[in-house]
């Protein structure tokens, strides 16, 4: 994977993994080693699956003129425009493209949902004793329930209200 698809795949995934989200997650995909999965995925996933999650990126990247409007990159977008993009890709006929979103929120999650920080903050009763191989040697979120540094972005069904 190139520097800059890791970096864009950062913002990507803070878009959709925002810290404070939710009040039972007080961390996002920025406060975990999202670096330490990359680097288990590009040695481990198969070849298809890394060209899915790469090809999802640019197209994410370079989405907002056609999505929005707007002559800039994802990551100069705000929070709320990058949510947009997201969602018009989501609403698009053509398969291809109204799938993206979705294969990027699988493997965020895949990587978030691993920790089990973040397995007791949703509430699963059986955490896994051992966090995934790829995060030994970091510093993980401790469990938590204290409000979230950063102000959160409210949640669709709170932003309608």
């Amino acid at each position: 994977m190139l520097a800059f698809e890791r970096r864009a795949l950062h913002v990507v995934f803070d878009a959709i993994l925002p810290a404070g989200a939710h009040p039972k997650l007080p961390y996002g995909a920025r406060d975990v080693p999202i670096d330490r999965f990359f680097d288990d995925a590009e040695r481990y996933a198969p070849f298809d699956f890394m060209l899915g999650l790469r090809a999802s990126v640019w197209v994410i990247w370079f989405c907002p003129l056609f999505a929005i409007g707007k002559l800039r990159t994802f990551g100069g977008l705000s929070m709320e425009d990058r949510l947009r993009v997201l969602r018009w890709l989501q609403t698009r006929e053509t398969y291809f493209l109204r799938e993206i979103p979705n294969i990027v929120k699988t493997v965020a999650c895949l990587a978030y949902g691993g920790l089990p920080t973040i397995q007791a903050a949703i509430g699963i009763e059986n955490v896994d004793a051992m966090p995934p191989s790829w995060t030994h040697g970091a510093d993980l979120p401790p469990a938590t329930t204290e409000a979230p540094s950063r102000p959160a972005l409210p949640l669709a069904r709170e932003a309608a209200r």
